[in-house]
């Protein structure tokens, strides 16, 4: 993973997950096709145990659908697939066959930092771009057995919630995948096709047994097959080949009854027993082999017969699925593979084994395939030929989003191989602190220190992880002294490097309180930047020079530079990009900051997965803090609450205290605003830990500027009626803030003080403080650091109202209203699937419903999304097509209707 830009290298594509097998094993499924065709369904579920047709049946209806015009693609999966960066890959390449407006997946951009969450980037990408795509399409998804990781299956989640009237997706599977099916079947939007709709019709038994075989059964016979094999479509394949070229079906019949063994091993025994022994040998062997070809067999077994022997299996039927026409690449059906195997593993001693792996691996190598090579070498336990395969890829796997790959590739090789290759250690050591694995990272890191003196590169790389891991980690001393370190050492390090480092220095300063400084590294930053484009590593400058003016409370100052910012990265094509994320938690909280509370809530709903992957613990803990408000603002106090908890199991799972304390101090404000004392005594002692704050020293971190444990002690105070014992230490923390230039911070404590002096019913000072307070955040728009304590306001601000102030009147009736305590709203009676049955919308297109329920206009709908006007008619378009309306004005009386706003 290098640490200046590079374009990252394209993945190479593996065409044979893209095709559906050519081959099928039975006769036409009218019936199956014509109960898909009919379905208005947007998801259909076909669902079985191995051997009865799905790939067949799925197969007939793409090429029938293809034939005819249709829009359709293909995606065939496997293990790898629950890497989300790899599933997101092809779900892409898929559905750009059938989409060509999606045009190519994108890549990670320059830099480190983009790379951090390319997985959730390209997800983001794609059900933006899908939402948009009005034209119907049908896309397969094959073996969806085989994913089974929560993100991957989340994404799948998320397509089909977001697809309209004529676009599906169908899947088959051996099992029921985790998917909400409830809702989906209360909305309709679900078909399901099981094992008893797949079973052969004794009408197709008798077709496909006529279709095979030259002897004729008769009816009794028919039936007895028939009533053994329960309509099982791979029995019955197997049975026809086994009857081929008998004289007499009965003894056949008579043995499948009387067998204790499973129906498909006796047949297959059967089948194997009856053919020349060239061919039965070539099975067993390529049985090792998950797919092949026949030059792959010929190098592999060290014959040259390979194309006939594999002709002469498909033509006897032998469960060969042809996946690749063009490349003349096969697969053998899992329940005939599984059974070839295990006569491989009787008859076969363990070191043949070996060999044909590592020849496998090798073969696959020189064809290019290295990604397919790999799992054979280590298979054979060769870890020396894996990890030199392994670094040929690992970094390029990094950029877009592969970090699973790459995390399981390192942790199959022992450390004393993995010492040699420092490339795959680099590119394992980011994936892993993408991953937020920090204690594997630096592990790695601590490896990789010996290759240091014989390689620039990784000198660049070791000083780029380690000022990463500490800010993700949020070790910030460990962060900035390896800054510190690089600015002397890596004297004549690339521009990105130098960017890179001066950008942590700025955040280092900022939380200093050298504000000036901070200004001068990432001016810096910023020169070293520009002249190579970097303009991921620039955004992070623009994001420190905005967060110093909101915590210097020049909130409109900041809104004008952050959304100048994110146009300009949405209009350079980087719309979804960790720095972009950067940037979003910023703007949100500038905006909630000026109580624009639905902007805000859009920006976050949207970017929140991309904040939580790729960006640093305070902009985690920001964007879930703005969140859980706007929610407890509108009533929902359960959803913030919800939002709270997820914050604190980020905190948790990652072991990152700050976090989860964070999430605590929330939620003892939200306890007090509820009147529930007991509660938010219980929490103030987990919050007040020492060892949360202690490694951070003197360090003034950006999330805790308005919402550390001393404000919390204060807001207990003043809702415990105590208020007038903090006074003097609210002034002490005012002196303090003050010297620091945290001038936002003097405004909240200046504000919990004036409170203070009420309950002490001391209202002259407690007015005159507040007054101070107000006229010198009026100009900027400043309302939620005074609305979000609201624990004595409103009688204050009703009394400033009545006398004559420099406060305008303006200003104080937008303080009054925000400052309302909100009413927690019942919780629904109505079960989750049926409030799905009433909600067709995807989130997004709730969002902008409830934009539009607020007057926008179509060009404010467009300013506050950062979409063009187009985009924003499309989607009113799909709106009004799900709720069944013509207009905006149906569409808003219809959604709160359905109680969707």
């Amino acid at each position: 993973m290098p640490s200046s830009p590079a374009t990252p290298t394209i993945a190479r594509i593996n065409p044979l997950k893209l095709r559906p097998p050519v081959a099928g094993s039975g006769i036409e499924r009218d019936r199956i096709v014509a109960l898909i065709e009919r379905t208005s369904a947007n998801l259909v579920l076909v669902t079985a145990t191995a051997g009865y047709g799905k790939s067949t049946a799925m197969g007939q209806l793409y090429r029938h659908k293809s034939e005819r015009g249709d829009a359709v693609s293909w995606l065939t999966a496997d293990r790898s697939d629950n890497d989300l960066g790899r599933f997101a890959f092809y779900l892409w390449v898929a559905l750009s066959n059938a989409l060509p407006e999606l045009g190519a997946p994108p890549l990670a951009s320059e830099g480190i930092e983009s790379a951090a969450a390319a997985a959730s980037v390209r997800v983001h990408h794609l059900v933006e771009a899908l939402a948009l795509i009005e034209a119907p399409f049908v896309l397969f998804i094959d073996d969806f057995e085989q994913v089974t990781a929560s993100d991957a299956l989340a994404l799948v989640n998320t397509l089909v919630s977001g697809l309209s009237p004529g676009q599906t997706l169908i899947v088959g599977s051996r099992q029921k995948p985790e998917l909400p099916l409830g809702r989906l079947r209360v909305q309709g939007r679900l078909l399901e096709i099981e094992t008893d709709s797949l079973k052969f019709s004794v009408a197709e038994t008798r077709s496909y047994v006529a279709s095979r075989l030259d002897c004729v059964l008769d009816e009794t016979e028919l039936a007895s097959l028939q009533e053994r094999t329960d309509g099982w479509p791979a029995a019955l394949q197997l049975a026809a080949a086994a009857l081929a070229g008998r004289s007499s079906v009965g003894a056949l019949l008579q043995g499948l009854a009387e067998s204790s063994r499973s129906i498909s091993d006796y047949l297959a025994e059967d089948v194997l027993a009856r053919l020349p022994a060239a061919q039965r040998s070539f099975l067993i062997d390529t049985s090792v082999l998950e797919t092949f070809c026949p030059a792959m067999c010929d190098a592999v077994l060290e014959r040259t017969d390979s194309h006939a022997l594999i002709a002469q299996t498909e033509r006897d039927n032998l469960f060969l699925q042809l996946i690749d026409s063009e490349g003349m690449w096969y697969r053998y059906h899992p329940l005939f593979q599984e059974f070839l195997r295990e006569q491989f593993r009787r008859t076969t001693d363990a070191q043949r084994i070996v060999v044909l792996q590592l020849k496998a691996a090798r073969w696959l190598a020189a064809d290019g395939k290295v990604a397919q090579a790999i799992p054979y070498a280590l298979a054979a336990g060769d870890h020396e030929l894996a990890a030199g395969m392994m670094a040929q890829r690992a970094t390029d796997l990094v950029r877009i989003g592969q970090l699973d790959t790459v995390t399981r590739w390192v942790a199959a090789i022992p450390d004393a191989v993995l010492a040699r290759w420092p490339e795959l250690m680099i590119a394992g050591a980011y994936a892993m602190t993408y991953l937020h694995r920090y204690a594997d990272a630096n592990r790695l890191v601590d490896k990789l220190a010996p290759a240091t003196p014989s390689s620039p590169k990784i000198a660049a790389d070791l000083v780029a992880l380690r000022i990463m891991l500490g800010a993700w980690s949020d070790h910030l001393p460990e962060a900035f002294r390896a800054a510190e370190s690089a600015r002397e050492t890596l004297v004549d390090a690339d521009p990105y490097a130098i960017g890179l480092m001066h950008n942590a220095l700025a955040f280092f300063r900022i939380a200093q309180g050298r504000y000036l400084d901070a200004l001068h590294d990432a001016a810096i930053a910023k020169r070293a930047m520009e002249p190579i484009g970097a303009l991921h590593g620039l955004n992070y400058s623009v994001s420190f020079e905005g967060a110093i003016d909101l915590l210097q409370g020049n909130a409109r100052e900041a809104r004008s530079r952050f959304e100048r910012t994110l146009a300009d990265i949405i209009a350079a094509g980087y719309r979804y990009t960790t720095s972009t994320a950067v940037v979003v938690a910023h703007l949100a909280e500038t905006l909630y900051e000026l109580d624009e509370l639905d902007a805000a809530e859009v920006l976050l709903t949207d970017y929140l997965p991309l904040i939580r992957e790729g960006c640093l613990p305070d902009h985690l803990i920001v964007a879930y803090r703005v969140l859980a408000r706007i929610q407890a603002h509108r009533g929902h106090h359960g959803r913030a609450i919800d939002t709270l908890n997820t914050l604190q199991d980020l905190g948790d799972l990652r072991g990152l205290p700050r976090i989860a304390a964070a999430a605590r101090i929330d939620k003892l404000r939200l306890a007090l605003l509820v009147g529930d004392i007991a509660a938010a005594q219980r929490l103030i002692a987990r919050i007040n830990d020492e060892s949360i704050w202690q490694p951070f020293g003197d360090l003034r971190t950006y999330a805790n500027d308005l919402d550390d444990p001393e404000i919390a002690a204060y807001r207990l105070a003043l809702a415990t009626g105590a208020g007038q014992t903090v006074i003097p230490r609210l002034q002490d923390a005012i002196c303090h803030a003050d010297a620091a230039n945290r001038r936002r911070r003097v405004l909240r404590l200046q504000c919990l003080l004036a409170q203070a002096f009420e309950a002490a019913r001391r209202r002259p000072q407690a007015l005159e403080t507040l007054e101070r307070a107000l006229a010198a955040s009026q100009a900027d728009g400043l309302v939620r650091v005074f609305a979000d304590e609201p624990w004595h306001l409103q009688p204050l601000l009703t009394a400033l109202e009545s006398r004559h102030t420099a406060v305008a009147p303006a200003y104080l009736q937008t303080l009054l209203k925000a400052a309302e305590r909100p009413t927690p709203r019942p919780v629904p009676a109505t079960s989750n699937d049926l409030a799905a049955a009433d909600n067709p919308l995807s989130q997004r297109e709730s969002q902008l419903l409830r934009l539009l329920a607020d007057g926008n206009s179509n060009k404010e709908l467009a300013r506050k999304l950062f979409v063009s006007e187009n985009t924003v008619e499309t989607h009113l378009r799909r709106i009004y097509g799900k709720l069944g309306t013509r207009n905006r004005t149906q569409a808003v009386a219809r959604a709160r209707e359905r109680g969707v706003i």
